[in-house]
């Protein structure tokens, strides 16, 4: 089963202390993986979440909430009273493993 562990047939696109986002060599499905949660995508999937990522980022000081005294980012979810909520720190953290696994993607179909 892909994502068991690092197999041959996968490729680490990139990981930090965050997450890590993985792309299955045989089926192209992406596992991305943030503190315990799992999502697993199609590229089209993570092109539209590194979009919304990226938009979130441009447009930060919409999406920090201040809660108990400290800054948060917070996303909705397309399930209904579901959010995602992190540090300023850990929204750091996911841009720069979305840019860094975008890249990685190109790079390997570049040289696959």
């Amino acid at each position: 089963m892909m994502f068991e562990g690092h197999s041959n047939n996968e490729i680490i696109l990139h990981e930090n202390e965050l997450g890590s986002i993985i792309q299955c060599k045989s089926c192209e499905k992406i596992a991305i993986t943030i503190n315990n949660i799992l999502y697993i995508c199609d590229e089209k999937e993570f092109q539209s979440l590194f979009e919304m990522v990226e938009l979130i980022d441009q447009q930060l000081e919409d999406y920090i909430f201040e809660i108990m005294n400290k800054k948060f980012v917070v996303i909705d979810t397309r399930i209904k009273k579901i959010n995602l909520i992190f540090s300023l720190n850990q929204f750091e953290q996911l841009t720069e493993l979305m840019n860094q696994s975008k890249y990685m993607k190109e790079v390997h179909k570049l040289f696959c």
